[in-house]
């Protein structure tokens, strides 16, 4: 029989999560890019790489620093290894997910000294709903996490071993955060060094300079971007402090991520099942637990939840962090549960996961309109006939059968979940399907001009620049303060300005395409009286 350290140790660890990697690289390119926050950072970091600037992030020709560069550079390097294509947007956000569940295996190992349990947190946390939508969708929070795992961890194994690398690790991932996304970026792990003390060391003499060496560090390298604009243009200080800090955070309206303030409450466990539903229907046994995890998991999972609660800015990936924390929450209820616990756990995660894979085979005959090659299937099916083999074993370490039920759900939802997106662009809000025929050879060629849509997704399939006419669509009030020149104008047209309008009429008449979602308005159907030919392309119209 197999000791305890292969099944469960690093090892097995590392086979697990690469063969997991060539799951979630599987056909990664067979969707593409999705409106909007996808689209975006896929956009940028594509004009990033072309212009080879990488301190001054662009979107379709003009500055944009509502983030730092750092997740445009990750992933403007996965386009130059792999091609400008979906593949090669994606490709680092899967390792960054590898990386995060590597993270949980070795700080679950810290905190409980177990690989088994180690092991279990890992499954977890590459099972958990949010997490899997984190590196499906190109943001910043799935490559922010992965610092902010590592700082955690860096500072944990500093607590244990208090020397100078841990530490200065820790500044060095503090530094990556706020180079991924600002102040919110230190937010989880100065709150666990609250929730789990160095037990004397941050006040040892002997480490003192360590903490004010790396301390500067920090200040270095996570200040050098923001320094570098601020001295370039004094209009960065209020622009980073006050719109991006402070409205950001009280002001829901001002980047129009405005939710009601029990989303978290809902959406967290919600996106977390099943293994929300063990902490929540096990809570009396958190009396029991260490008083040191009952501070870290205070700081890891309440105090987060309460402080994105009162913001006026939410998105569920925003507390991606807290998903690692509940990871190891879980893993500590199920390992301490009785037998006889566990036994109900694993029939209730039995029924789970088969209703879900009856649902997904059945999926093409619901009223959703939903388009799926009949062979994809096989997946589903697949995991039918995968969770009869594990009830078959169930008798046989009912804990671990218990893990292997949603790894293989997810690895199938995987594989399926691909070919999903891929035949239903609509559903996605993916503009595959327009760019494809944008690419037939009788279209092939032609300037695009869209009509008052913001559409970084195009640019982005098509690998070329766009010219947009701005009518009235908020989404187009681009900040071109910080723009030294006129030539933004280029791409940007606005009805409202008379030299655009006048401009208007010979770019339509020349070698151009007009792409409208849904119909003119009957005022500006003067736009395309110059065009001899149309298609509708779903919720789009090409004129031509």
């Amino acid at each position: 029989m197999l000791k305890e350290e292969h099944l469960y140790g690093t090892y097995a660890a590392l086979i697990l999560l690469s063969a997991f990697l060539m799951v979630l690289l599987y056909n990664l390119g067979g969707w593409g890019v999705l409106e909007t926050s996808e689209a975006r950072y896929a956009e940028i970091s594509r004009e990033m790489l072309l212009s080879k600037d990488w301190l001054h992030p662009r979107l379709l020709g003009i500055q944009h620093f509502h983030k730092p560069p750092l997740t445009y550079m990750l992933t403007a390097a996965g386009m130059a290894l792999f091609g400008i294509e979906e593949f090669g947007a994606r490709f680092f956000l899967q390792v960054s997910l590898v990386l995060q569940a590597f993270l949980v295996y070795q700080t679950a190992l810290e905190l409980y000294k177990e690989k088994r349990m180690a092991f279990t947190a890992m499954v977890i946390y590459i099972t958990i709903p949010a997490v899997l939508l984190s590196a499906r969708n190109l943001t910043t929070d799935s490559f922010l996490t992965t610092f902010e795992l590592l700082a955690i961890w860096a500072w944990i194994r500093y607590t244990v071993a208090p020397k100078a690398g841990w530490l200065y690790l820790f500044y060095t991932s503090l530094a990556l955060s706020f180079l991924t996304k600002g102040p919110v970026g230190l937010i989880f792990p100065l709150l666990l060094v609250v929730g789990y003390k160095a037990q004397g060391h941050f006040t040892s003499k002997s480490n003192i300079p360590h903490h004010v060496a790396a301390l500067l560090l920090f200040l270095i390298l996570g200040a050098s971007w923001y320094g570098y604009l601020m001295w370039q243009d004094k209009q960065f200080v209020d622009y980073f402090l006050f719109k991006h800090t402070v409205q950001r955070y009280a002001n829901p309206a001002t980047f129009g991520r405005s939710q009601p303030w029990w989303f978290y409450l809902v959406l967290a466990p919600a996106l977390s099942l099943p293994w929300s539903a063990v902490v929540l229907l096990n809570l009396r046994r958190l009396k029991t637990l260490p008083g040191q995890l009952r501070r870290l998991f205070i700081c890891w999972l309440l105090v987060p939840l309460l402080f994105f609660s009162l913001s006026g800015s939410k998105l569920i990936l925003y507390i991606l962090p807290l998903f690692s924390g509940l990871a190891l929450l879980v893993t500590w209820v199920l390992h301490t549960l009785p037998s006889h616990a566990v036994r109900r756990v694993f029939i209730a995660f039995f029924a789970y996961f088969g209703v879900l894979a009856v649902v997904l085979t059945l999926a093409p005959l619901l009223p959703f309109g939903l388009n799926l090659p009949v062979w994809v299937l096989a997946f589903p099916l697949l995991t039918l006939g995968s969770l009869f083999i594990i009830w078959r074993r169930r008798r046989t370490g009912e804990l671990t059968w218990l893990q292997f039920m949603p790894l293989i759900f997810t690895v199938f939802l995987v594989l399926y979940a691909t070919h999903l997106m891929g035949a239903n662009p609509g559903l996605v809000n993916s503009t595959a399907n327009l760019a494809g025929v944008l690419k037939e050879e009788r279209i092939r060629g032609k300037n695009v001009v869209v009509y008052d849509q913001l559409l970084p997704s195009l640019a982005f399939a098509l690998n070329r620049s766009l010219i947009t006419i701005h009518d009235d669509n908020k989404s187009l009030e681009r900040e071109t303060q910080f723009e030294a020149d006129e030539a933004w104008r280029d791409n940007l047209l606005q009805l409202s300005r008379p030299e655009d309008l006048a401009r208007l009429p010979h770019i339509l008449n020349g070698n151009t395409v007009l792409v409208v979602k849904g119909a003119l308005p009957a005022e500006k159907s003067w736009l395309k009286e110059g065009f001899e030919h149309s298609m509708e392309v779903g919720k789009w119209v090409l004129y031509y």
